[in-house]
């Protein structure tokens, strides 16, 4: 018998993987049945018709495995195609026959100004008489800023965004708006907004002030800090937005699993300190959570967030493992089912992506460079010493952050060159930076805003802010710093839509074909590989 080198790679090595992930075949013809409508709008009735068709084949074919799942593949791809153009207006621009308009519109979200003279947002046209009924459109107005859901008649001047938006009309354009409405006046409002989202407006503004509450004078550290607990970029001041957005880094203020899943792990262990029952406990920390991520405006990425933390805690609490990919497939279906329009959100494709991409190939790829031989990943920290052990740890760290960073930014490079034009490779080094020091901000952030509901904590909530504001400076320091530096990016026009999408899905495709692979430069090269390639072609 051949006898076992302790430093060899083992290539048996069992790491952790999607597992059994049958929401795929829900989500992904969901997915691709959305993306369908959105860019060729096809009858109504007849995908009707024909997922109607589908759903009986698979239902008599429920014997047999393989063609079932395949019609009822079908059947959701022809029945999301259907559902995305009962709740989504025509793609493209609208014909405008008069500059200045009146509009009865929808508010969907809105903002104040940093400078306090007016609002920005997007809503949605509710003119069923009028040819721009249910168009999305971006909105500047002055005036008070309304609480999300208010129906409002609004005049002000009407345009189509241009052909290859950049900047702010980039974004908009992600969103799904198509039509700017710019110097709008708010003429009265038709109908109030519920009183669910009246109060969390208030909530909103409430958080904003206690988080810009600090020991000291430091506008700009309690922008950050309300920034980053709020997913607010735009109380970022501007040299910091402009850093933070150079090295592909602006997404640490972002909504995210960063929040949701560190509030989560936090709330859960305090629970369990408590001696709470482990089941009221949880639901009474998602329902929390849920909160929080209305509250601060229910992006596309906290809502995924929040689905899969739940899902994960339903499976833990039924006693039975949910796979990430089980996980992610399920907040996919759930957020397209209850938004369909969410396909062409830019938030929506990145943060999945990016997602897909950690779970299929960064976090393994992160394991096996941090811990490549049996030896590494069999000895107990307790058994080396102190130096030893903390060089170990110091090495897994980088290794797997920067193993993260990479599948992450792989991932997401052509939707960022399809929606903005370019894609950051300096944020590979940058995140590696920053993402750690982030934990700082967000641990004292949450901590602060735990004690927002206990006002008498407000000097003891100043100090927690003053740290969290420090750290964020010298983030920002660290971002301006790596500004300055020539990193290699990949640069384009604004290519279309279409060709982004193209790549992400071979991207997709590439990741989940060897998420089983036990090597590092399969897991990141070889999609590595096809993404210049794809860049070379497009």
């Amino acid at each position: 018998m051949a006898r076992l080198d302790p430093l060899a790679p083992d290539p048996g090595l069992n790491l952790p993987r999607f597992g059994h992930a049958p929401a795929l075949w829900l989500a992904l013809p969901l997915l691709l049945g959305c993306a369908l409508d959105q860019g060729w709008r096809p009858e109504a009735g007849a995908m009707l018709l024909g997922g109607a068709f589908a759903l009986v084949v698979g239902a008599w074919a429920v014997e047999r495995t393989p063609l079932a799942l395949t019609a009822l593949a079908l059947a959701a791809l022809l029945l999301g195609a259907a559902w995305h153009q009962a709740r989504t207006p025509p793609p493209g621009p609208a014909e405008l026959r008069r500059p200045f308009v009146e509009l009865s519109v929808r508010i969907e979200r809105a903002q104040e100004r940093r400078d306090g003279e007016g609002w920005t947002g997007l809503g949605w046209v509710t003119d069923r008489d009028d040819r721009l009924f249910r168009r999305r459109l971006a909105l500047s107005v002055r005036g008070p800023t309304p609480a999300d859901g208010a129906e409002l008649k609004i005049s002000g001047h009407l345009a189509n965004l241009p052909a290859a938006p950049v900047g702010y009309d980039a974004w908009v354009r992600s969103q799904g708006a198509s039509l700017r409405l710019n110097g709008g006046r708010i003429l009265g409002e038709l109908a109030p907004a519920s009183r669910f989202s009246r109060w969390c407006q208030e909530r909103r503004r409430l958080l904003e002030a206690w988080l810009r509450e600090l020991p000291w004078a430091d506008p700009d550290g309690g922008a950050l800090l309300a920034a980053t607990m709020l997913g607010r970029t735009a109380l970022l001041p501007t040299e910091a937005k402009e850093a933070f957005g150079a090295t592909g880094t602006l997404h640490l203020f972002a909504i995210s699993g960063l929040h949701i899943a560190g509030m989560a792990a936090a709330l859960l262990w305090t629970a369990r300190r408590l001696r709470l029952p482990d089941i009221p406990a949880g639901l009474a920390v998602l329902a929390a959570l849920w909160l929080y991520v209305q509250v601060t405006g229910a992006s596309p990425s906290s809502v995924r967030a929040w689905i899969m933390t739940a899902f994960v805690w339903a499976g833990r609490a039924g006693e039975r493992e949910t796979s990430g990919l089980q996980s992610l497939a399920l907040a996919c279906a759930a957020t397209l089912l209850l938004d369909p329009g969410a396909v062409g959100d830019a938030g929506f494709q990145l943060s999945y992506a990016a997602v897909l991409a950690i779970l299929a190939a960064g976090a393994p790829a992160g394991e096996l460079a941090a811990a490549p031989t049996i030896a590494q990943r069999l000895t107990p920290p307790e058994a080396v010493g102190f130096a030893r052990r903390w060089r170990w740890r110091a090495r897994r760290f980088l290794r797997a952050g920067l193993c993260i960073s990479c599948a992450a930014t792989i991932a997401g490079a052509p939707l960022t060159l399809a929606h903005f034009g370019q894609a950051s490779l300096g944020g590979l080094v940058v995140n590696l930076a920053l993402v750690p020091l982030a934990e700082v901000p967000l641990v004292l952030g949450m901590a602060s805003t735990a004690g927002s509901v206990w006002p008498a904590s407000l000097p003891l909530a100043r100090w927690l802010n003053g740290g969290a504001a420090l750290a964020l400076d010298g983030m920002t320091a660290l971002a301006e710093l790596a500004a300055r530096v020539p990193w290699p990016d990949l640069a384009s026009e604004r290519m279309p839509t279409a060709t982004g999408a193209s790549g992400a899905l071979l991207l997709a495709a590439c990741f989940l074909a060897q998420a089983e692979s036990r090597s590092v430069a399969r897991l990141l090269g070889v999609p590595a590989g096809l993404l210049l390639v794809w860049f070379a072609l497009a």
